[in-house]
């Protein structure tokens, strides 16, 4: 099995990185980074269902995004 990830610290994640993380299932899915919330990072999954992913539960690792920006909106509403 590769591990297609780099990063693996969850407080480093910013809009527009691929977040991956593991299913109920086990399978291990990813999602483009779209705001942060009370609960975790809400990722586009790209099939118009989104996803929360938080540190300890599902999330597994993240490559940095292009396009990538900090989400300031998201940390002053839920800070």
């Amino acid at each position: 099995m590769t591990i297609m990830w780099e990063d693996e610290l969850f407080d480093e994640i910013q809009k527009g990185d691929r977040v991956f993380y593991e299913t109920a299932q086990g399978q291990t899915q990813s999602g483009k980074a779209v705001i942060i919330g009370p609960m975790g990072w809400v990722i586009d999954t790209g099939d118009g269902v989104p996803k929360v992913v938080n540190e300890g539960c599902n999330y597994l690792g993240h490559t940095e995004g292009k396009d990538r920006e900090p989400d300031h909106l998201g940390h002053f509403l839920n800070g």
